[in-house]
């Protein structure tokens, strides 16, 4: 097996271990995998030869694979950060609001 193809299969465990990070919301981790994931792809692309083509194919049609898998959760993920913050915002406003109120109450 060429060294291309061993940086793919390599690229392919990385991306599922990503997967496995954004499933258990370990963002930082998942981001340092993606971009561990990217350079080993692009090491493998820059050593592609022709003898290897359809190999290179059939990785790279899983790792696009796992690709889209990977932005859905991600955004997803997005998703449910932004409404734990909208509701930590106005958690806080409502608090705000409540000693602001007793505040005045016992002036």
């Amino acid at each position: 097996m060429c060294q291309g193809i061993a940086l793919l299969d390599e690229a392919l465990v990385l991306a599922r271990q990503e997967r496995a990070a954004l499933e258990n919301a370990n963002y930082e981790e998942a981001i340092e995998l993606a971009g561990r994931r990217g350079e080993l792809t692009d090491m493998a692309w820059s050593m592609l030869d022709e003898a290897s083509a359809e190999e290179y194919r059939s990785r790279l049609a899983e790792q696009a694979r796992l690709q889209e898998e990977l932005t859905g959760m991600a955004g997803r993920a997005r998703d449910e950060v932004r409404r734990s913050l909208n509701h930590s915002r106005q958690e806080q406003r409502r608090m705000r609001g409540y000693h602001q109120s007793v505040g005045y109450a016992l002036q």
